[in-house]
């Protein structure tokens, strides 16, 4: 990752390096993508160009370091000893084929209108495909170490072990019989645990497991609920969320009821509500109080601070010095404006809400 940020920056920093790139790109695409750091659906773009455009980038290192430019060549050629490395290219391959199954996630946690559940669906679906995959990584390590060797081939790259010396204490010396079984077990393997791990102990830990066990009161899901499921719900919701002040001897009778009402549904062959939003309009607020407090928390509660932090670009683009001497009631308004500029506006309403103010003047259409 520091070197594909290395190398775009060398690109993005120089108007003349970038037209060299540009010209060996061959009107693919103008240009690779910087490494975001704040939105992540970018760093998956970037390092998805970033292979697809190898050996352009390869080809636009190579021209820079003739130049007659000591900076600029000497930049370039560093950067092109660490491109044309054989770790470089396995673990560029690696990478992108772990970065495809965590492309949904990122998308769907950067969206405005999910919710909590759908992004756990997705976040499990993703574990249970690396762990697939770490089950496999002999299966399908070998088809990536094939594509990334048949490009090593194109680009004259040789392919070699690193040295393993008999007293070593700087680099573990890991057994193996050829090079595809030595960068399997070097960088495939602790690549997926990695991620595995990063992923369980984000998604996965005892506080994200006490909002994601609410989302057994979806009528999809509280069709198939056990006794022991039940029995964590409703310790969730009395450590978690005593502060709405359910009573649990009735918010279990609540479940029962919840629980019979969908399976008369299911016999009957009426639709079941997959989601929270329509288990809400479902839900009699009489009959089930406390499910409606819980499915109105879950469709309410944010899957992401990406809602938070795109309000804060806003605010950039808005705050400029020509306005550095707005009010805070112009600013949030403009604000409101350009964030939900979905909203669909009647302009009558506006002009009658307008002219509804009392003024010296008579307001006249």
């Amino acid at each position: 990752m520091g070197i594909i940020k290395e190398i775009i920056s060398f690109f993005k920093l120089s108007s003349k390096r970038n037209f060299v790139l540009k010209n060996n790109l061959k009107g693919c695409r103008r240009s690779i993508t910087s490494l975001c750091e704040t939105r992540w659906v970018e760093r998956h773009t970037s390092i998805f160009e970033f292979q697809s455009c190898l050996s352009e980038i390869i080809e636009s290192l190579t021209d820079i370091s003739e130049w007659t430019d000591h900076i600029s060549s000497s930049k370039a050629k560093t950067l092109l000893m660490a491109v044309t490395c054989c770790d470089f290219i396995i673990t560029l391959f690696a990478l992108t084929d772990v970065l495809s199954v965590t492309l949904p996630a990122s998308r769907l946690l950067q969206s405005y209108d999910r919710d909590i559940a759908e992004a756990s669906d997705i976040i499990n679906g993703i574990i249970l495909t690396l762990s697939g995959k770490r089950s496999n990584c002999e299966s399908d390590f070998s088809q990536l170490f094939e594509q990334s060797k048949n490009v090593m081939n194109t680009l004259d790259i040789d392919l070699k072990l690193p040295r393993i010396a008999k007293r070593q204490t700087q680099r573990s010396n890991t057994p193996a019989q050829s090079p595809e079984e030595y960068y399997r077990r070097v960088l495939y393997i602790p690549l997926l645990e990695n991620i595995s791990e990063d992923l369980q102990s984000r998604f996965l830990n005892t506080k994200t497991k006490g909002t994601f066990i609410l989302m057994l009161l979806i009528p999809s899901n509280v069709l198939n609920i056990s006794n022991d499921k039940k029995h964590e719900l409703l310790q969730a919701v009395t450590y978690h969320y005593a502060y709405l002040d359910i009573n649990i001897l009735q918010f279990q009778g609540e479940i029962e009821l919840w629980k019979t009402k969908w399976i008369e549904s299911k016999n009957e062959c009426k639709t079941i509500p997959e989601n929270v939003l329509e288990s809400i309009t479902q839900c009699n607020e009489i009959l089930f109080p406390g499910i409606r407090k819980i499915l109105i928390i879950l469709a309410t509660l944010p899957v992401s601070v990406a809602s938070a932090e795109r309000s804060f670009s806003t605010l950039r683009r808005l705050k400029t010095w020509l306005r550095s001497q707005i009010g805070q009631e112009r600013l949030t308004g403009l604000a409101l404006l350009h964030v939900h500029r979905d909203i669909e506006l009647d302009a009558w309403k506006i002009i009658d809400r307008f002219a509804e103010h009392k003024r010296f003047k008579e307001f006249v259409l």
